[in-house]
Parts: structure tokens; C-alpha cells; sequence
């Protein structure tokens, strides 16, 4: 009788083990340009440090990670742009509405770029003239959305000066990607622990807008800003994006201009390291010249 009760007990407790068992998702690997790395099936037996390195690099409970979605391993600048004001441009689908870049130095000099985004030969809706101390250790990579049917072009160029080449990428995500993409730029907009509202200057003295200021915590090796109008009048936008270490030692330096709602900023940039800080301001006027900036780590 005893005998029979311990065989019962385990078969409970094997039965209950059973019951909380987990069986790995299938994940359908992404196949378009933007697509993610395909993930590798674990080792049958991992071994303990193995298991505390993917404990460290997991997401925190109650957050996804989501590097990989915005910029996959696979989207890399390979595109030289020589100095000297020389240009290139990129002719989007008629499906965009949404388009990646990346900018970058080929030799690690200072990287001098502008980026516009042309619809018809007269109409600029996007400017973003990027200064870079050092182009290849802290490169740019931006998210920009814009009307749907509109088939813009993407224009990058340098300054006229022929010592600082630069190397750049260019991705335009599918329709379903794209959707992705915005879902996951909103959610960071809306949840970011750092937003603030800036506002336009005075048209009476010309004196400029706000200044709002952005201290990175030191463990961001990456930090993504975002900047947006949607909720704050939905009209366009003018900023000056300083990205320091230290006291007025400018690193990044970004004069971006966009179209408003319905040209959402996104980009990401490197901040290693200690003493990083976030400094914009609003270069229109007080009628028309609210924004909003969130500022996340990535």
C-alpha cells in the first residue's frame, strides 16, 4: 500500500511539471530587405554561462527589444559619396511612405552631408544638414515618413569641402514592413522616459524658440530621438539637434527641418560612454513653430 502511494505521488508530480512546460513559438523569418537575422535554434544543453549572457542581454519584463526591427545587421552604408558637393539621388516607389538612411564616413573623418527629400523639381519637404566630428565611430541612422503616392527623391550630397567624403545606405522597407516600422517609432514616442514640448521664438525682437536639454544615462551605448508634431498643431517644423560630451565639445550636429505630422523624425545615434547630453531648440516662430521631442534608449 505504501509502495502504491509513492508511485501515485510521482506520476502527480510528473504530470504537474508537464503541465508547465513551454513549447517555443515558430517564428516565420522575414524575407524583404529590412529583414531580421534569422535566429539560430538553441544548443541542447547550454551551458551556465551561456544562460546568464542571454539573461543580461534579455529585454526587461515588460518591454520588447527592439534593435533588430528598426535596423537589421543586413542594412549597412556601402554607397561612397566623394566630397566636393558631389550628389547623389534615389527615386522611391510609388508604394513608400516610408524611407531609411544611413550616413556614415569612409575613413573615419568628419562627415559633412546633407540630406533632402524632393517632391517635383521645386519642392523640398525634408532637410537635414548633418555635421559629424568623427563619421565612421558615431553614424547616423534616420527614419523618415512622408505622404503615401507622393514617389519622392531621396537626395544626399557633401559640402564643397573634397577632404570629407562620406559612405551612405538607403532602404525603402515594403508596405507591411513599413507599417511595422511606424508601429514601433509611435509606441517609442509615446512611452519614452524624456519628451518635452518646444516652442517657437518671438517675432518681435528675433530672438529664437526654446531650448530643452537632455542628460543620457551613461549605460545608453545607443540613443534614438524622435521628433513630431502630431499631437502640437501638426504643422512643420525647424530645430537645430546638438549632440554633446561635455561642456560645448559638439559631437553631432543636426539642422533639421521636416513637414510635420506627417513627417515623424526617427533617428538613432551612438552615445558611449559618460557625459553625453541632448540640446534642441525651435529655430521658427511662437504661431507656428511647436514640436514635440522624445528622447529613449535604443
Amino acid at each position: 500500500m505504501q509502495y502504491t502511494t509513492i508511485a501515485v505521488a510521482a506520476l502527480s508530480m510528473a504530470s504537474g511539471a508537464a503541465a508547465f512546460s513551454i513549447t517555443p513559438a515558430c517564428r516565420a523569418p522575414r524575407s524583404s530587405a529590412l529583414r531580421m537575422a534569422e535566429e539560430e535554434p538553441a544548443p541542447p544543453k547550454a551551458s551556465a554561462a551561456a544562460a546568464a549572457a542571454a539573461a543580461a542581454t534579455a529585454a526587461p519584463k515588460g518591454m520588447m527589444a527592439v534593435q533588430e526591427e528598426l535596423w537589421s545587421p543586413d542594412q549597412k552604408a556601402d554607397i561612397r559619396i566623394e566630397g566636393g558637393s558631389t550628389l547623389k539621388t534615389f527615386k522611391l516607389p510609388a508604394h513608400a511612405e516610408r524611407v531609411q538612411y544611413i550616413i556614415t564616413s569612409p575613413n573615419g573623418r568628419p562627415v559633412k552631408a546633407k540630406v533632402e527629400l524632393w517632391i517635383g523639381p521645386i519642392r523640398s519637404v525634408h532637410e537635414n544638414i548633418y555635421d559629424c566630428m568623427g563619421g565612421d565611430e558615431y553614424p547616423l541612422r534616420s527614419t523618415l515618413q512622408f505622404k503615401k503616392g507622393v514617389s519622392p527623391v531621396l537626395k544626399i550630397s557633401t559640402d564643397g569641402s573634397y577632404e570629407f567624403p562620406l559612405t551612405a545606405g538607403v532602404f525603402v522597407p515594403t508596405p507591411e514592413e513599413s507599417d511595422k516600422l511606424g508601429a514601433i517609432c509611435k509606441d517609442m514616442f509615446y512611452s519614452a522616459p524624456m519628451k518635452e514640448r518646444v516652442q517657437g521664438g518671438s517675432t518681435i525682437d528675433g530672438k529664437g524658440g526654446a531650448i530643452r536639454t537632455f542628460n543620457i544615462d551613461p549605460s545608453w551605448e545607443k540613443t534614438q530621438i524622435m521628433v513630431w508634431s502630431g499631437d502640437v498643431g501638426k504643422k512643420s517644423f525647424k530645430t537645430n539637434i546638438e549632440v554633446l560630451q561635455g561642456p560645448n565639445n559638439a559631437k553631432q550636429h543636426l539642422n533639421l527641418r521636416c513637414g510635420g505630422s506627417t513627417q515623424p523624425y526617427h533617428c538613432v545615434i551612438d552615445t558611449p560612454g559618460n557625459g553625453w547630453m541632448i540640446r534642441c531648440n525651435s529655430k521658427k516662430f511662437l504661431e507656428d513653430g511647436l514640436f514635440e521631442i522624445a528622447v529613449a534608449e535604443y
